[in-house]
């Protein structure tokens, strides 16, 4: 009867676990009040797709449907299903007793290991999902207006299979593609892009088999571009005719189909390495690809932030909505609304009153940070979730080490101090002087925090020390060092880099 996930486990993860068993009905529920009937989820409706866990959220979709009349349409996440062979899973949870128990659906790790064996803990493929959501747009419904999919009107399984080769095309699988576009109501064209791409392995002719294939959280559309041309094809079509027909054509996926980190994602690489967000983030020639459609307009999830992006390739304008999550900093939702001239985008905070039920475990995990559950609100509740974050994967994990023990050790005072240094100083180098004031680690927080948030953010930080912040990136924006690589060039590059989160373009940049 284990239920409820570790502290720790959250405090690692980019989203966080239990919360969500109150803040998804807080969603659906503002919706209802809102009297929207279509909602869309941009995928990861689930954790990591387990049996038990997509019952249930099918479940409260179908409480949903049949007792408000709302219609949910869904596209697949990378942590809703897994290729055609599914996988096996292992997630930590509390006993009734204050223990920890490894629950697994895998049997050689019960025998190992000593985890417990529950089979409901296995994620689904492709072939066993797709039924399961298949009143969800997946397949045709009675009360659709129009439905079809890259492969036609047809919407039986088995004729939306197609060929995925190797990189080295020694290797063919055949896939389900769950794409499709349906008319839910008149003059509304939605479009759900499956954008997973699972790639085969060299030498795994098996497609049953997990191994066989690469996963598909880091490829998106990068990875459909190459792999999935089709849809290309298929959305140019559908939005030329969504034009003559005059309909409202509201696209979404799971993945990001343009940068959503505001440009910095070059800097990153050069400042941290090949992190995360510049794995997941969408080449220039794919947002370019993606733009030649004329979709126009693209809602995405994924990296759990809240940000809008626009280019323009030849004339034809993209622009992707990043939806928040409501399980991670910032939580919130989009409420789109629109007509065949245009669509629109109203973000929305996530807040409600049991945020903190789960709070009485926490505090018997001896693991626990007392400071992170004393949150007064769930956004605040959140908002610390960050500095999680930062503390456990962060600084860890994607900072390079001689840079993180800097900010690990360092004031601001120490910061300010360090830009009046004319000659480079490396960052082995380093030796805080720090009396006292504000933590470097606070600054860290708050980068990542505007990151993920924008302008969300800003309800959480406090004044004053975003005053510090913006003299601290003044301090650093009048001065040049010869090195690029020495810590006060690498300070000045991050400092920039909250200068774009914060919105302040090129010539403001210049200017400070």
């Amino acid at each position: 009867m284990a239920a409820i996930r570790t502290r720790t486990d959250s405090a690692a993860s980019t989203r966080i676990f239990n919360e969500s068993y109150f803040a998804f009905p807080a969603v659906l529920d503002a919706c209802v009040k809102d009297g929207i009937k279509t909602i869309a989820i941009a995928g990861d409706l689930t954790d990591d797709g387990q049996v038990a866990t997509m019952d249930g959220a099918l479940a409260l979709l179908q409480h949903y449907s049949e007792t408000h009349g709302v219609r949910f349409f869904l596209t697949p996440g990378n942590h809703d299903v897994f290729a055609m062979s599914g996988r096996h899973h292992t997630k930590a949870f509390y006993t009734k007793d204050g223990g920890i128990a490894s629950v697994t659906s895998n049997r050689q790790l019960v025998q190992g290991e000593g985890a417990v064996l529950e089979e409901r803990m296995f994620c689904r493929s492709y072939s066993d999902l797709a039924p399961l959501w298949a009143p969800y747009g997946i397949q045709r419904q009675e009360k659709d207006h129009y439905w079809e999919c890259p492969f036609g009107v047809d919407d039986a399984f088995d004729k939306r299979m197609f060929e995925i080769a190797s990189r080295d095309g020694s290797v063919i699988h055949r896939q389900l593609d769950l794409s499709y576009l349906v008319e839910p109501e008149p003059g509304l064209w939605l479009v759900a892009v499956d954008a997973n791409v699972f790639e085969p392995r060299k030498g795994c002719k098996d497609g049953s088999h997990f191994d066989a294939v690469s996963d598909s959280t880091d490829a998106g559309w990068n990875s459909l571009v190459r792999l999935k041309p089709f849809v290309l094809d298929w959305l140019a079509n559908v939005s030329a005719r969504a034009k003559i027909q005059g309909k409202t054509l509201v696209c979404f996926s799971h993945y990001p189909a343009i940068d959503t980190y505001d440009g910095t994602v070059a800097d990153e690489d050069f400042l941290f390495g090949a992190t995360q967000a510049v794995r997941r983030t969408p080449w220039t020639m794919t947002s370019n690809a993606v733009a030649r459609t004329g979709i126009g307009i693209h809602f995405s999830g994924h990296l759990h932030v809240a940000d809008t992006s626009t280019i323009e390739v030849d004339g034809t304008r993209l622009t992707n909505v990043a939806l928040p999550s409501p399980v991670a900093f910032p939580p919130g939702f989009a409420v789109v609304t629109g007509d065949f001239r245009g669509v629109s985008a109203d973000l929305r905070r996530v807040e409600f009153d049991r945020f903190d039920a789960f709070f009485p475990f926490y505090r018997n995990d001896a693991k626990a940070d007392s400071s992170w559950i004393e949150a007064s609100s769930y956004g605040q509740f959140l908002y610390g979730h960050v500095a999680q974050l930062v503390r456990n994967r962060y600084l860890p994990h994607e900072w390079p080490t001689d840079l993180a023990r800097v900010f690990n050790q360092a004031s601001l005072e120490d910061l300010f101090a360090l830009a009046k240094i004319a000659e480079p100083v490396a960052a082995g180098d380093f030796v805080s002087q720090r009396v006292g004031g504000l933590s470097a680690i606070d600054l860290v927080v708050d980068w990542y925090a505007v990151r993920k948030g924008s302008e969300f953010a800003l309800q959480f930080i406090p004044s004053n020390r975003l005053e510090l912040y913006f003299k601290l990136i003044a301090e650093y924006g009048c001065r040049q060092w010869a090195d690029p690589a020495c810590l006060q060039s690498q300070v000045k590059l991050f400092l920039d880099m909250m200068a774009r989160y914060l919105g302040a373009d090129a010539t403001a940049r210049e200017a400070v």
